[in-house]
């Protein structure tokens, strides 16, 4: 027999075809593994029944992007809640945006149940959860919300949202002249708006809203959407590395926001924010030599820049003179010019406005604006901040420093020119409304004491009795002026005060404190302070003081002060 002979010699069975991807409706409604033969499945082949497929049937799973959309939307909510947790209002704050980032949304919802469990359950208590909380009290009617949306904010009416936009160039805009309105009003109502200019709007909101009986009662919403936008601008960074100007603009009003309500932490850090973007973005050198002109129909663009610049670096100042910390945006390499007067910006007039180095020595006053004195204020506060940290480094290096007093005494005579240029150039504190004004004249006498302040730590240490003794009489004729002005604000509306008059009123009246029984004037000064404190009502819950204020405040001596004057009234 030849070889193979034993294997049978019957034909090969006929091959069958098989479909792929797609099992027919008699397998589907049997629940059954369909094998996928053409013309017949194995299973209808066997039961005689007709072997249909749907090909109009969607393929199950999510579509492409949704996954991406929906991980984003958690690292939102996620970033929302730790901010909820951190300022203690998880149970009074709402999470309410829709989830308006996923395209269809409802089909992406139940792809995902049925292909990524484990995601939903993971954020089951960050989305389910938030999204339909709601503030105390609020009466969606009330707002021109309507209710059928009313865990959402993108239905708030056109009156709502106009009102809103006036209330912040009336209240806010005074004090934080960051916008130019004309130019905000021409982007606000565009259907298209990028998230930048969006989280800009509910950051003005906001401060609107707190700034505002009648819509108080909301102003954590737009606050925690507001946040929420911006962070999720932080998580796109790396695929969109141009920050818009918009952004930081945003950056700065929650800072403001944050302080206001007494969050200092996440204040400090949202201001820290805007700093190390406008270094992104280079604008602390806008008007260098080296830069390409810029077309005179962009100067509005351009002077927001240098606004926006200029007002990180104020709040840098402001925080770290506040807190004893190192400036981040150093004086030195700022090759951006000074902001232009309010009504020229506003009016689009273009104005060549001076460097700081020149306006910090000159003594004419002419073009000068409150803004651009406490510009001015504040950088005399960072240089005696500078040189008392860097006297303290090279005592615990044992290294020969060097003349302290000539450096005090050249800022002593750059201050004496400011309070000069204040006193001659605009009305004095008691015959004025300018919240910015009032503003400068409080962080003018804020500065002396500063000085005061770095000096004794400095001249004590070089046993020079006589410059001591000339800072104290300096300090007592602060400590008046501070008395008298805070005096003044409490005949003042308490919403058209500035936002941070806090930080000079306060940082005053912890040096008198620190002071007090070196001479009965302080002894007197503070006392009348405190009583003016009673006075100024707190803007975050105007039941309250600015007694409150001291007790939340994140400095030690203010904490002192609050709590020996409660124990003595």
């Amino acid at each position: 027999m030849a070889p193979g002979a034993h294997k049978e010699s019957s034909p090969p069975a006929a091959r069958c075809r098989q479909r792929t991807g797609r099992a027919c409706e008699e397998c589907r409604r049997r629940k059954l593994k369909c094998d996928g033969q053409e013309p017949r499945c194995g299973v209808c082949a066997a039961s005689g029944a007709i072997c249909e497929v749907n090909t109009d049937r969607a393929l199950r799973g999510p579509k492409k992007g949704y996954l991406k959309a929906l991980s984003n939307r958690v690292a939102m909510l996620e970033s929302r809640l730790s901010v909820q947790q951190q300022v203690g209002c998880t149970s009074e704050s709402q999470l309410s945006t829709p989830l308006t980032d996923l395209p269809d949304g409802s089909s992406a919802s139940r792809a995902l149940q049925l292909h990524s469990p484990s995601i939903l359950s993971a954020s089951e208590n960050v989305t389910v959860g938030l999204l339909h909380t709601r503030p105390t009290g609020w009466r969606v009617g009330s707002l021109g919300i309507s209710s059928k949306e009313s865990h959402g904010l993108g239905s708030i009416s056109e009156l709502v949202q106009a009102e809103l936009d006036q209330l912040y160039f009336d209240r806010v805009q005074p004090s934080i002249p960051l916008l130019h309105q004309r130019r905000y009003l021409s982007w606000a109502r565009h259907p298209a708006m990028k998230r930048s200019c969006r989280s800009l709007q509910y950051a003005m909101w906001s401060l609107a809203a707190l700034l505002s009986i009648k819509f108080q009662h909301f102003q954590e919403s737009l606050y925690q959407e507001a946040k929420a936008m911006l962070e999720l601008s932080y998580l796109a960074g790396n695929k969109n590395p141009v920050v818009d100007t918009e952004e930081i603009q945003a950056w700065i009003l929650i800072a403001t926001y944050e302080f206001m309500r007494t969050y200092h932490r996440l204040a400090w850090m949202s201001a820290g924010r805007a700093c190390r973007l406008v270094q992104l973005e280079r604008l602390h050198e806008i008007d260098n030599p080296a830069n390409t002109p810029v077309p005179d129909s962009k100067h509005i663009e351009v002077e927001e820049k240098r606004r926006v610049f200029w007002m990180a670096y104020f709040y840098d100042h402001l925080f770290s003179m506040r807190n004893n910390w190192p400036v981040t945006l150093n004086e030195h390499v700022v090759c951006t010019r000074l902001p232009a007067p309010e009504v020229n910006f506003q009016n689009g007039q273009p104005v060549v406005g001076a460097f700081l180095s020149e306006a910090i020595v000159d003594l004419d006053s002419q073009g000068t604006t409150p803004f651009n004195e406490c510009i001015i204020l504040a950088t005399i506060c960072g240089r005696s901040l500078f040189h008392v940290q860097q006297y303290n480094v090279r005592l615990a290096y044992g290294d020969m420093a060097p003349s302290w007093s000539e450096q005090h005494r050249w800022l002593e005579n750059v201050l004496t020119n400011r309070l000069q240029s204040l006193s001659r150039s605009y009305p004095s504190p008691t015959q004025s409304c300018d919240s910015m004004l009032l503003f400068a004249h409080a962080m003018a006498q804020a500065t002396a004491l500063y000085l005061c302040k770095g000096g004794d730590s400095i001249l004590s240490a070089a046993d020079d009795e006589m410059f001591i003794m000339e800072y104290r009489r300096r300090a007592l004729g602060a400590a008046q002026q501070i008395v008298s002005l805070t005096k003044t604000l409490t005949e003042f509306n308490f919403l058209k005060i500035h936002p941070l008059m806090p930080i000079p009123l306060l940082s005053c009246a912890e040096y008198i404190y620190s002071n007090r029984g070196s001479n009965e004037a302080f002894d007197k000064h503070l006392q009348e302070l405190v009583h003016a404190f009673h006075q100024l009502k707190n803007v975050n819950n105007p039941s309250q003081n600015y007694m409150h204020l001291l007790e939340l405040s994140c400095i030690s001596t203010s904490k002192e002060l609050a709590k020996e004057s409660s124990s003595t009234s």
